[in-house]
């Protein structure tokens, strides 16, 4: 039997190496962060506007991901999309904070990453990933797409959003949930 050169031997998928990390498999975390750390920064970036800050909330959602990797159930949204969310949440945790509020208003966004790339493959999954989320968010009303992306990109509060935006509480609290239900189920097409 002939053995398979080590470039054509398959690269785990996230979800397979999600799977592993619940087994506590370190080199399967390794993997992943590997795999993922550049673009998980990134959204951690754009939130918090600062590199240290992204690196303490990257460092603490690695940690959730860590701990929390049996949780993640494939038929509820993509390995990526559950990331994500989990770096969001810390990012917008750390907004809050009173020594975030304190830092904020100090430098522009840190372009010291704009160099990174990852490896060709995963790009083109997350390029594809995120084509089908632009498709899916077109889909939606102007308003309430403008609204979902505030909350769920830039990390405004639908408080925030509403007195950004001049409308009641309750429209942009709906906007938001259908809107990411509609996005959800689009997504899973």
């Amino acid at each position: 039997m002939e053995s398979v050169p080590a470039r054509a031997q398959q690269v785990p998928s996230l979800q397979d190496l999600l799977a592993r990390c619940a087994l506590h498999d370190r080199a399967a975390f390794l993997a992943l962060y590997e795999a993922t750390a550049a673009n998980l920064n990134g959204v951690a970036l754009r939130i918090l506007k600062k590199q240290h800050w992204a690196e303490e909330v990257l460092q603490e959602a690695f940690i959730k991901i860590w701990h929390h990797a049996g949780s993640y159930q494939p038929g509820r949204g993509a390995p990526m999309t559950w990331m994500i969310n989990i770096v969001r949440n810390q990012a917008l945790d750390l907004r809050r904070r009173a020594d975030f509020r304190a830092e904020q208003n100090a430098a522009p966004v840190d372009d010291s990453l704009a160099g990174l790339t990852a490896d060709p493959e995963h790009e083109t999954a997350v390029s594809a990933e995120l084509a089908a989320l632009r498709r899916c968010l077109q889909q939606l009303a102007d308003d309430q797409r403008a609204c979902v992306l505030l909350v769920h990109h830039e990390g405004y509060t639908p408080i925030e959003v509403a007195r950004r935006k001049r409308l009641p509480l309750g429209t942009v609290k709906t906007w938001v949930r259908r809107g990411l239900m509609r996005v959800r189920e689009c997504m899973q097409v």
